[in-house]
């Protein structure tokens, strides 16, 4: 018989896509093995959570006898999971289960997660740990002969009896053309030849140069120094990938667009398209230093309509935070141009930001966010994650690191940073609160026009508006949302979606609730209420709707047409399009809200289109009524 080996992985929630990272680890035992044609390798990959129960059940009417057959055989068998943050509580749990169902099963893991052996190792039904590059480690821990000689293999971590061992660091390969593909050993596409993916992802590089004290990629398994394969393989592989029919490329480059070669890859990307129709996307997270070159390769990108989005990762722009998270980030001489050259062509640019850094605070942390909202069509904000193999999870005594388990990710010490020795537990969730609102609020489009306005002017503040309409708004909730506790903050930061849902379901009541806040607000910090409103009636005007698709007509009493392409613009409207002149708007709107739109990160993309500026009609409606 042949010695059994599974290797389990699952994508995240947001993305579907092929096992490439455990198909690697195949693909090199298959060529470099030297008991590979001994060995069945099963490729065992989870698109969601769900799927492991059915797996287990159907794995435990056979897997343990297959364990039992090949140990008798003088096999040892093997299985082992790819752990990531979103998988590794539900993988802990199902080592624990396949434990119980087959003691003699040696259980192996491996990925950014696991790092820190000491975890997990005793404590976790796991018995060897992958430190670093795996492919070398996996294939010489498969052609071992015994236990004893895991000792001489670098880059793994074990009990020797209640002792944990570490062997000697795995040196990365400078070679990456020596890795095989992926690709070699899976299935691109069914029976039929239709694809069995929307999407994958994909590394031309390894590496990162960078050692931000909130992120593992530089300074983990990964390693600082760049490496990439040749343009050849990369060809060769995104022709398979093409020809199978998978939409989209998602690269899983920590730095794309800060090696020479970069441009050739985006030269290629975007010739495959024209030759093939395919990719439809191309995604990546760009190099931290926007170079020419990166800007070149976006505007390349966006011509060829393969790029989703280009983000700058600032993160913070708070001076502490940054000298503690090893950052330099550019100064906003150098953003701010790169911003407007961006938006003016209508590049999808955004800036990214991480709230609950050490050194970070509220007050400045809503400081810098109303500056990007000045400058950035889009902000993506996320809550600060505490990741196991990071210099601020090693030093979260010192930096006084208070954090509590991410829902779903406790088991697997996954956590929200909510307080540290430059702020409080309280502010710290105050800033998860600002964090739901403005996704909702703006992600989810129902005032996007109106913060961006304010934030123009510069003499309404933005981030404390966001945080006081979320709260009138969850109050009119609570007769709808009656188990939701609108004093737990973080509850309220996981149910954001279930809230934006139930505000879009009665748009009337919401938008009265967010106008009277609305003018309260300006008015204590000297605003110009009416046209604060005027705005906000636009927004109401082009807010996502349920239902399909459907042609609104919209009066209002001003150039609206006009204030939109000016905020679009990231300009300050005329004056003279905000005083006077009656505008009727025609505005598509797709629908889906609460069918296709079920959360508000998706709002902008099912937002309300100005199809036409109609002539002035006895149809039409108003936008809203603001009471």
């Amino acid at each position: 018989m042949q010695r059994p080996v599974w290797l389990l992985s699952m994508d995240s929630e947001q993305f579907n896509a092929p096992p490439t990272t455990t198909a690697g680890l195949a693909s090199y035992y298959r060529h470099y093995g030297a008991r590979a044609q001994e060995t069945a390798i099963d490729l065992v990959h989870f698109q969601r959570a769900e799927d492991i129960a059915p797996w287990l059940a159907a794995w435990a009417t056979t897997g343990p006898g297959r364990v039992r057959e090949a140990l008798a055989a003088g096999l040892e068998p093997v299985l082992g999971f790819s752990v990531y943050t979103w998988n590794a509580a539900e993988f802990l749990d199902l080592a624990r289960q396949l434990r119980a169902l087959a003691p003699e099963l040696t259980l192996i893991a491996g990925g950014p997660h696991v790092q820190q052996a000491e975890d997990y190792l005793g404590t976790e039904a796991l018995d060897v740990i992958f430190l670093g590059e795996a492919e070398v480690t996996f294939q010489q821990f498969l052609d071992s002969d015994s236990r004893n000689a895991w000792h001489g293999i670098d880059g793994l971590a074990f009990l020797d009896g209640e002792q944990l061992l570490r062997t000697r660091a795995r040196e990365r390969c400078r070679e990456l053309d020596r890795f095989p593909s992926p690709l070699d050993v899976l299935q691109l596409t069914h029976a039929d030849g239709s694809p069995r993916y929307d999407a994958i992802a994909y590394e031309t590089s390894r590496g990162c140069p960078f050692k931000c004290a909130f992120c593992e990629w530089g300074t983990g398994a990964i390693g600082s120094k760049m490496y990439q394969w040749s343009l050849a393989r990369i060809r060769d592989d995104w022709e398979k990938i093409t020809a199978a029919g998978i939409a989209n490329i998602w690269l899983a480059d920590s730095n794309f667009g800060a090696l020479k070669q970069d441009l050739a890859k985006a030269q290629m990307i975007v010739e495959l398209k024209q030759r093939s129709g395919l990719p439809r996307s191309f995604a990546t997270s760009w190099s931290k230093k926007h170079s020419r070159q990166v800007q070149e390769i976006a505007l390349l990108l966006h011509r060829a309509q393969l790029l989703p989005h280009y983000q700058l990762a600032l993160q913070t722009l708070t001076p502490e935070a940054l000298r503690l998270s090893n950052r330099q980030n550019m100064s906003a001489n150098e953003y701010q141009p790169i911003a407007r050259q961006m938006s003016e062509q209508g590049v999808p640019i955004a800036a990214e930001l991480i709230w609950g850094l050490p050194g970070d605070n509220l007050a400045d942390f809503e400081r810098n966010l109303d500056t990007l909202i000045a400058t950035f069509p889009n902000i993506n904000i996320f809550g600060y994650t505490l990741l196991p193999g990071t210099e601020f999870y090693r030093r979260r005594e010192e930096y006084r690191i208070e954090a509590i388990p991410v829902a779903g990710y406790g088991k697997a010490k996954g956590e929200y940073v909510v307080g540290c020795h430059s702020f409080s537990r309280g502010e710290g969730e105050e800033g998860y609160f600002l964090i739901s609102a403005h996704i909702l609020l703006v992600h989810g489009h129902i005032m996007p026009l109106t913060t961006r306005l304010l934030a123009l002017q510069g003499e309404v503040p933005v981030s404390p508006l966001l945080r006081e309409c979320l709260r009138a708004l969850v109050d009119s909730l609570r007769t709808t949302l009656v188990d939701l506790d609108p004093d737990d903050r973080m509850s309220l930061y996981e149910n954001r979606n279930a809230i934006y849902l139930a505000a879009l379901a009665d748009r009337e009541q919401l938008y009265r609730v967010l106008a009277q806040v609305l003018a309260d607000h300006c008015q204590r910090h000297h605003g110009d209420v009416a046209m604060a409103l005027q705005v906000l009636a636009l927004d109401a005007a082009l807010c996502p709707r349920s239902g399909g698709e459907q042609d609104l007509v919209a009066s209002f009493t001003y150039r609206a047409d006009r204030v939109c392409s000016a905020l679009s613009a990231m300009d300050l409207p005329a004056p003279a399009d905000l005083a006077a002149g009656r505008c009727t708007l025609r505005i598509h709107h797709p629908g889906g809200v609460g069918d296709i739109l079920r959360d508000a990160d998706g709002g902008s993309w099912l937002r309300g289109v100005i199809a036409e500026v109609a002539e002035e009609s006895s149809s039409s409606v108003p936008a809203v009524a603001l009471a």
